[in-house]
């Protein structure tokens, strides 16, 4: 990675939240136009094409899509954006024209710069910053550049045009996809979504730095596998003054996965201690898979940060209840008993033999009355002492055929109670197993995840989770407390 900051700055890039117009350089007839259809599926703005030899592109260049030139500078309006997918040996001319066209931000999707490895590469990565004079922002080379949903910049098909509030960090383009697409399926979207692969000019500290300050992100991913040197004063000066939660992948920790991020962006990876340091130090959340990031954005999407000491727990078995208790524990959370009160009115709403009304709950074949699920779920959150709910329901218990009473009431009754986590401020979070009745899990996960409801099929994909939001929840609050 090339050494471009000297000192501590960020590189200013709040024009962003206004672009207007874009190109996209390099458009390819053998590629079907790709980066161009992607983007003209919803872009807000002006979107130009630009190519030296063609002159036309099918449902394009019918004059209300947009428009074809051979070169930026002959755009007649300004441009904000440029999407650069050409030849590396083109790069470098395509970036002057930019930078006498004034455009302020370019993507450079091209590789082969300092990830390649070569001496050949990093001298030309040296060049394209040259050229670029520190008068045009530059995300790449070897990225994907900018998702922006709210103005419809989008690298990829079918990419969520409904603006979120999480933004997302990241070197790999692959992730980004990844995370994109599969946060769609939870209802859940971005604000922005950055891909900047060898970080020549922007890196992560200075995207970072704008997300942190960014009015439309209140949480903040990021996959990260290094920083140049003499960033981390930076870096730190960052995560002491942001306020919004920040969950993080660090890449390239082992041995292996340091030799291989080195061969994906050219990257120094850094000591593992030191980063683990930072992250705790700050409240920042460390995870170590995808899924793990985007569950975790997710209950903070729902929920907001947490404290997470004591929870209680509802299943229809008994068993099952002694594993998330085990679980659990094995987490440093506590599984308590209620207070005095809240057992007395909770004992009130048991009437049928073989459940039990302590915590963990076991409401077995109670579960059919769901009036009274209801309210034991609504007293078991109202107690103090009590930070959140786990609730245990195989799916088959949301398909009549299952039931020997056919109560239509169940559904909406029980998808009401999910919901009471909202009413007191605290987490409740369902597990409908993934064990039958396939489409009957779609659909109230759907239904749930309307509402801002997580949901999960093992406990073993979010109870690990809780005690690092908790860490991170109480480390806020102790820099708010000095403030």
């Amino acid at each position: 990675m090339i050494n471009k900051h000297r000192n501590n700055r960020y590189n200013d890039i709040s024009f962003i939240n206004q672009i207007k117009s874009m190109a996209v350089i390099g458009v390819s007839r053998s590629r079907n136009f790709f980066f161009l259809r992607n983007h003209q599926e919803n872009f807000k703005g002006n979107l130009y094409a630009i190519h030296p030899n063609i002159k036309k592109i099918p449902n394009f260049d019918d004059g209300t899509k947009g428009k074809i030139f051979s070169s930026v500078k002959d755009v007649p309006e300004d441009v904000d954006f440029v999407f650069i997918a050409v030849p590396r040996s083109k790069v470098i001319d395509i970036i002057d024209d930019c930078v006498e066209k004034g455009v302020k931000l370019a993507s450079i999707f091209t590789a082969e710069f300092s990830d390649s490895g070569t001496e050949e590469g990093e001298t030309l990565e040296k060049k394209l910053m040259a050229h670029a004079n520190n008068k045009i922002r530059i995300l790449g080379p070897n990225g994907m550049g900018l998702y922006y949903p709210k103005l419809g910049i989008a690298w990829r098909p079918n990419f969520p045009h409904k603006p979120g509030n999480i933004g997302f960090i990241a070197q790999s383009g692959g992730i980004c996809n990844l995370s994109i697409y599969t946060l769609a399926e939870m209802e859940i979207s971005f604000s922005k979504v950055f891909s900047f692969g060898n970080g020549t000019d922007l890196d992560f500290v200075d995207l970072l730095y704008f997300l942190s300050n960014d009015p439309e992100t209140d949480i903040i991913l990021g996959y990260i596998e290094g920083i140049s040197k003499g960033r981390g004063v930076a870096l730190q000066q960052i995560l002491k003054e942001n306020d919004k939660p920040i969950i993080i992948i660090k890449g390239g920790k082992s041995k292996q996965g340091s030799i291989a991020a080195k061969t994906h962006t050219g990257t120094l990876t850094g000591e593992t201690k030191i980063w683990e340091t930072l992250f705790k130090q700050y409240g920042v959340i460390e995870v170590d898979t995808i899924e793990k990031l985007l569950n975790t954005a997710r209950l903070i999407e729902c929920y907001g940060m947490f404290q997470a000491q004591n929870f209680a727990i509802l299943s229809i078995s008994g068993g099952y209840g002694v594993i998330l208790v085990d679980l659990l524990e094995k987490q440093g959370i506590n599984v308590p008993s209620f207070s005095r009160d809240i057992q007395k009115k909770i004992n009130e709403k048991f009437f049928t033999s073989g459940t039990s009304s302590s915590n963990p709950l076991d409401v077995s074949s109670q579960i059919y009355d769901s009036d009274s699920i209801y309210d034991i779920i609504n007293i078991a959150l109202s107690d103090k002492n009590i930070d959140g709910l786990i609730i245990d329901l195989p799916t088959w218990y949301f398909n009549m055929e299952y039931h020997l009473t056919k109560d239509e009431s169940f559904e909406p009754t029980i998808i009401k109670a999910f919901g009471l986590g909202h009413k007191h401020h605290k987490p409740l979070i369902p597990i409908i197993q993934r064990v039958n009745c396939p489409e009957d899990r779609i659909r109230i996960t759907r239904k749930l995840y309307e509402q801002k409801i997580p949901v999960f099929g093992d406990p073993s994909e979010f109870i690990p989770l809780l005690p690092k939001i908790s860490y991170a929840y109480h480390k806020k609050n102790k820099k708010k407390k000095r403030n």
